[in-house]
């Protein structure tokens, strides 16, 4: 498989891809629901779920939210419902993970971005797990709460690579990754554990607050992964794929408010670009 953010999986390899993360999905929904815990579809997962009823068929990954309370219940529980084959993995478990996610990983297996080539940490095929916190809910108090966590979230993935996965291209994609890796260079000063503190204090300055919304404060624009409470909740649950998936109260205006009016349109063929991994296996294989 050719280093590049252009290239696109064959059709066996993403659908055998897909199939690994579906399976890690249906138990993790299995331990959610014998222990109590909340947990809703969100980006990728969630459109795939109101536009395909399942995952996208070009996408390679499973995004879940989970609120800041059951988010905090995975360091116990994942190791005690889902056994020696799989592992927890986040910057509190591993502080060289420089991420704002929790992965649960399927052992034996890896899938590497060009960007974590070198991060010395086992990086297996994934669910993908979002912490959502209280959030404002004016729009002024919204900008100053997510001004830090967007900062700190930079300065986190720069200290581990300095070429972080960016949709650029050309001129543009040259001179952002020139800056980078001036900036990792300078993110080494800071222990990665401290980094990590200031983040995730940043992300909860409301907790305990009475708020009407809910927020992921991260990614290349934070505003629009605010939502209000009454947006997520009550949860309800739809089809994915062969299972039911727990969801948004209204994923239509979730997904209008991060993709836009025409998110019920898939793209066409030649703008379905995703960036692969730099090493796939499916560890009964050579590498992909």
């Amino acid at each position: 498989m050719r280093k590049t953010i252009d290239q696109v999986y064959d059709a066996a390899t993403l659908r055998r891809l897909q199939l690994i993360e579906l399976d890690i999905l249906k138990k993790f929904d299995a331990m959610c629901a014998k222990h109590g815990l909340e947990y809703f579809a969100v980006y990728g997962a969630a459109l795939g779920a109101v536009r395909h009823q399942g995952i996208i068929p070009w996408d390679d990954d499973i995004d879940i939210g989970m609120p800041r309370k059951d988010y905090e219940r995975l360091a116990e529980l994942v190791p005690q419902e889902f056994g020696e084959g799989y592992s927890l993995l986040n910057a509190q478990i591993d502080p060289r993970y420089p991420f704002s996610t929790s992965r649960i990983m399927k052992k034996g297996t890896e899938f590497r971005m060009l960007s974590m080539k070198n991060l010395p940490c086992e990086l297996g095929i994934f669910l993908d797990i979002f912490c959502f916190d209280n959030a404002p809910d004016s729009p002024e108090e919204r900008k100053r709460y997510v001004l830090p966590c967007g900062i700190l979230e930079k300065m986190c993935i720069l200290r581990s690579t300095p070429f972080p996965n960016l949709p650029y291209r050309g001129v543009k994609r040259a001179v952002v990754y020139t800056i980078c890796a001036v900036a990792s260079v300078v993110m080494k000063v800071f222990p990665a554990k401290t980094l990590h503190s200031w983040r995730e204090r940043a992300a909860q300055r409301y907790r305990g607050c009475e708020t009407g919304s809910l927020a992921y404060p991260y990614g290349l624009k934070p505003l629009r992964n605010i939502y209000p409470k009454s947006m997520i909740y009550p949860l309800q649950r739809m089809p994915f794929e062969d299972m039911m998936i727990s969801m948004p109260h209204d994923p239509h205006a979730m997904m209008r408010q991060a993709y836009g009016d025409s998110y019920m349109t898939p793209p066409p063929e030649g703008r379905r670009s995703i960036i692969i991994p730099y090493r796939l296996s499916f560890g009964d294989e050579e590498n992909v």
